[in-house]
């Protein structure tokens, strides 16, 4: 009898299974057995709902309970935030989802890499929107499901290998044998910026790490990953993400110190 019904009434047997399931949210387990998709989950405030294994390790919190009901201002510098939360209410209001979307993200552990983000929207039983989910994946390992970003993958690993030199546009369309308008029209569709501005991003997120990692100084850290100065470096990295060098590292440093006694 209940097989007869199943193939009669595919849909109703399908809901009938999910209620059997609950709330307890089962099908998330499939995230923390995929260690390279950082699940997670958001309310229309931006605050953090659930989140995966991969996000916690990537934002370097040890429990889920430790970031349930922060937001993105609690994590990323300003200017990212600006962004992340942007996307969020675009996905929120269209209903439409957002599929691999590129974007640098710095995190607690690790200020330098670049991410394929993931968004949909999160609908209640009556039909209204909550909240948001998605997962991230590291770029470079998921390149082949952004669009042209593969022609690019010589020219990205030249200047990841030497943003601290001077680097020149002609050159890099050499490399992905592409002429400098098309390489800079290719940047701006897989990354929504220029060649000249993926490199001073590259430094800024390379500039990131050792503010996180070392003890140098603000102009150490400037000479060693190709910027002309102090005052050059400062005005880049506040360009590229909303805070200056000083309040970036001051404030991991505030933010790790509060982990650490969690």
């Amino acid at each position: 009898m209940h097989t007869r019904s199943a193939k009669s009434n595919p849909r109703a047997a399908q809901l009938a299974f999910f209620q059997r399931m609950g709330v307890g949210q089962q099908f998330r387990l499939l995230f923390e057995h995929l260690s390279d998709v950082h699940f997670f989950a958001k309310d229309t405030d931006g605050r953090f709902v659930a989140a995966g294994a991969g996000l916690l390790t990537r934002l370097g919190f040890s429990r889920e309970e430790e970031i349930l009901g922060l937001t993105d201002a609690d994590i990323h510098p300003a200017r990212v935030v600006r962004d992340i939360r942007a996307d969020d209410l675009r996905v929120m209001q269209t209903r439409e989802p957002l599929i691999d979307r590129v974007e640098a993200l710095f995190t607690r552990s690790n200020a330098k890499d670049w991410y394929v983000t993931t968004k949909l929207p999160i609908i209640d039983a009556r039909g209204e929107v909550i909240g948001i989910m998605g997962f991230v994946r590291p770029y470079r390992r998921e390149s082949n499901v952004v669009p042209g970003a593969a022609r690019l993958e010589a020219a990205i690993a030249h200047i990841q290998a030497n943003h601290r030199e001077t680097i020149g546009i002609p050159e890099l369309a050499e490399i992905a044998h592409f002429s400098v308008r098309q390489l800079n029209r290719r940047f701006q569709e897989v990354f929504g910026m220029s060649a000249q501005e993926f490199i001073v991003r590259t430094r800024v997120q390379a500039a990131s790490d050792e503010l996180l990692q070392t003890e140098k100084s603000l102009s150490e850290i400037a000479m060693a990953h190709g910027f002309y100065d102090q005052s050059a470096f400062t005005r880049q990295f506040s360009q590229h993400t909303g805070e200056t060098p000083l309040k970036f590292r001051q404030r991991h440093q505030q933010t790790g110190s509060a982990a650490d006694k969690v």
